[in-house]
């Protein structure tokens, strides 16, 4: 599942207890500070196409501009290619997103010069999978290019950020395995790797989970990323706990109703109770290492942007910290401890985080008819009215917007729950054609995978679960339905 990058022209840095050799980080799992080269070869391809995004800011580092400075001199017919292709996929007023495309592209490829997918092209996450026409032309540039020869020659300057951030980034990672007591080889086949990227736009943390493996790339910045990489780190060890405990967790799935309410929550926190439940753990064990002056405030404060279960989990934290058992046997009976009415009581007034105001004295924008039928469509579907869920979702397709993902995806779900399975696997489809959305995607798989598992069609049903499992472990609940997927039919025991 998910892609497993090697690197042989180049070394790494190996971080945490672990202290494996290099050659056996994808057989057993470790935590890699590194460079990747598919995706310095991606990047130096856009350079040179045009992606100028934060050029001349002072990062303190210039690797940027003199590749750039050398591509210029280097004829290379594949430019005239590069541009236009770079032109017609930029993303407008986006350049984390524009970026962020090419990233994920370079994670999903294999080394040069054949630049080969480590996943199934049909199986790309919707943003590697719309710029998938750069590889044939970066084949081409990396030979008129002689990108081989630029890559050794900026080595150096890579060894040298990989080791600006090498004790920051072992003393974090070390601080986290002892704070939750993890011992050494806990994560045994997972890998997660930190990428420094000097070709992107400054001040950039892009975070990607495919298969079992995480990344998180950096590019330059005035000061190291490390509180980004601690929390991508605490997903990669408290997530497959929330996936084992799925069962559990659900049990108090009564609190998402209220989380759903708060305006500034992501939702993917709405719709995902196990990722929330995570995301709540994590800011609390965030907190109890960092000891802010005021915790109290900060609790208070995530409380209000929608994290519900912080609360108990920060007191919770307290408990943990005063016995001697690992976060991964603590871990189930923290869970079970929850009581879902004494939370609501917790709860009960709490005032959400309003959106922010816009820049200067605009009024806040009204939100649209189109906005207001998806939302009441989505509440009608937690809600298990299905048949108003499905009218209002159809009105946003056949008024709005045919393409909306939300409306496709929420017509599915609807279609699915009224036992119409065509009409579902109809809308399913469709909303994979259309949709960017990850986890909408990847829920898309899966339901697909049950409907074909329900009419007898098991290699067709595999098939969607294995391109759901390239993004699932994003989504506890999501990677909870792929693994039981591919073990057995969905409707079997």
């Amino acid at each position: 599942m998910g892609a497993r990058l090697q690197n042989p022209k180049f070394w790494a840095l190996i971080l945490s207890f672990v202290l494996l050799p290099a050659l056996g980080r994808s057989q057993q799992g470790s935590v890699n500070l590194d460079s990747n080269e598919q995706l310095f070869c991606v990047l130096a391809a856009i350079n040179a196409a045009g992606y100028d995004a934060g050029l001349g800011t002072e990062t303190g580092d210039n690797t940027r501009e003199e590749v750039r400075g050398v591509l210029s001199r280097r004829p290379a017919p594949a430019v005239n290619e590069l541009r236009k292709f770079y032109a017609s996929h930029h993303v407008a007023d986006d350049s984390g997103a524009n970026l962020g495309e090419y990233v994920s592209l370079a994670l999903l490829l294999g080394p040069p010069p054949s630049f080969a997918f480590t996943v199934p092209e049909s199986d790309l996450p919707p943003d590697a999978l719309d710029v998938k026409g750069l590889v044939p032309l970066l084949k081409r540039f990396y030979l008129e290019a002689n990108l081989s020869d630029l890559w050794a020659r900026v080595q150096p300057r890579y060894e040298n950020a990989v080791e600006s951030y090498g004790d920051k980034v072992r003393n974090s990672v070390t601080l986290a395995d002892a704070y939750l007591r993890f011992p050494s080889g806990a994560y045994l086949g997972r890998n997660y790797s930190i990428y420094l990227s000097l070709l992107g736009a400054p001040e950039q943390v892009q975070a990607r989970i495919y298969g079992s493996n995480y990344y998180l790339v950096i590019t330059p910045s005035k000061q190291p990323k490390i509180a980004e990489i601690r929390h991508q780190y605490l997903h990669f060890l408290l997530d497959p706990l929330a996936v084992k405990y799925a069962v559990e967790i659900h049990e108090k799935a009564a609190l998402q109703a209220i989380a759903r309410k708060a305006p500034t929550l992501g939702a993917d926190f709405k719709e995902d109770f196990s990722l929330l439940a995570t995301e709540c753990l994590i800011r609390a064990v965030e907190l109890r290492m960092d000891k802010p002056a005021k915790p109290d405030r900060s609790v208070a404060e995530f409380t209000a942007s929608g994290l519900v279960l912080l609360p108990y989990f920060y007191s919770a934290l307290d408990d943990y910290q005063r016995q001697d058992t690992p976060m991964s046997v603590f871990y189930k009976q923290m869970i079970l401890r929850i009581d879902p009415k004494a939370e609501m009581q917790r709860l009960a007034g709490i005032k959400f985080t309003a959106p922010a105001a816009p820049a200067g004295n605009a009024p806040a924008p009204a939100l649209s008819e189109k906005d207001q039928l998806l939302n009441q469509g989505e509440n009608l579907i937690y809600e298990g009215k299905y048949a108003d869920a499905s009218q209002m979702f159809r009105n946003v397709l056949e008024q709005f917007d045919p393409h909306s993902e939300r409306a496709l995806y929420g017509a599915a779900v609807s279609a699915s729950n009224l036992r119409k399975p065509d009409l579902a696997e109809e809308y399913f489809q469709r909303t994979l054609e259309s949709a960017r959305d990850l986890r909408i995607v990847t829920w898309s798989h899966i339901y697909l995978g049950r409907l074909y598992d329900v009419e007898g069609k098991r290699d067709a049903a595999v098939a969607q679960y294995r391109a759901a499992s390239v993004t699932a472990a994003a989504y506890p609940d999501a990677a909870r339905a792929v693994e039981r997927g591919l073990q057995r039919p969905f409707g079997t025991k």
